[in-house]
């Protein structure tokens, strides 16, 4: 079985760089079958995942979320397998597949792995795999990206971000419908989950699974600065969403209409514009490992 990995070198503030000189070192004196390819801008691991996934059956993303979604974009209507090397500020998508965060775990699973079905989102015509949202979450990556040089790094540049936006934390009248049920809420973020994870750890949404065939989302009405920032700790064990200003409903379809917000992909941040999201069920096939995390 050959591979063909796209690296994204800048990737988690020059963790990518590491990590791939780490993996090439690793399966070369293993002996295994694989080409390694570097992206040099944003969308460029697209066009370099379409080419490797012509020579090779298993496409590996080497760097972060946002890597990782360019891969399968490339790669979910081929009948390449996609799999995830993290090596990038959240590794999200590592978290909700149940791949090793470290780099000896994830070459296991890269070549023992076996591939699974993996349900994609498709918002208008852009891919993701882990999560599409507007609101605070936006404006806590906007603030992790404009300050990527600086030296808070992995998921305390998420908490960094977190604590800025919650000094200027925004609301929104927003009308939100999913298959069909239509909630009008006072918001500060939604978010349509295909896997648990976000922002380095943040378990929004317990329950979903790649491979579920619906999103969960999970619609958080307006909030003091106070009590989000006493809920916020226990988004890493699930445990928030007891609180009477969350909300998750079920579906496989979902837009969100009101004012015109940025949108986020899978850590990449897109135009403004009405958020619709539909899921693909078991439109892709991933590489996880054969006896679950």
């Amino acid at each position: 079985m050959s591979i063909g990995i796209i690296a994204n070198p800048l990737a988690g503030r020059g963790r990518g760089a590491k990590a791939a000189h780490t993996v090439k070192q690793m399966l070369t004196e293993e002996h295994v079958d694989f080409e390694m390819v570097y992206t040099q801008y944003a969308g460029h691991a697209v066009e370099l995942a379409d080419k490797a996934s012509e020579r090779h059956p298993v496409v590996a993303a080497l760097g972060g979320d946002g890597t990782v979604r360019e891969v399968l974009s490339a790669v979910w209507q081929k009948d390449s397998v996609f799999a995830v090397i993290p090596g990038g500020t959240g590794n999200d998508y590592a978290r909700g597949l149940g791949i090793p965060r470290d780099i000896p775990g994830a070459l296991k699973v890269l070549r023992e792995g076996t591939a699974a079905q993996f349900d994609v989102g498709l918002e208008h015509d852009q891919v993701f795999g882990q999560l599409a949202c507007i609101g605070f979450p936006v404006d806590v990556i906007t603030y992790v990206n404009e300050h990527r040089d600086g030296l808070i790094k992995g998921s305390a540049a998420f908490l960094a971000g977190v604590a800025a936006t919650l000094r200027h934390l925004r609301h929104y009248e927003a009308r939100i419908n999913v298959d069909g049920r239509v909630v009008e809420e006072d918001v500060v973020g939604v978010f349509a989950m295909n896997m648990p994870y976000c922002g380095g750890g943040m378990m929004f949404a317990p329950q979903v699974r790649y491979n579920s065939g619906e999103f969960h989302v999970v619609i958080v009405r307006s909030i003091s600065r106070l009590q989000l920032t006493v809920t916020l700790p226990k988004i890493y064990s699930g445990r928030h969403v007891s609180h009477p200003a969350v909300e998750i409903i079920k579906g496989r379809e979902v837009s969100i209409e009101g004012p015109s917000l940025p949108i986020m992909l899978d850590g990449d941040i897109f135009p403004a514009r009405p958020l619709h999201a539909k899921i693909n069920p078991g439109a892709a096939k991933v590489l996880v490992p054969k006896t679950p995390a």
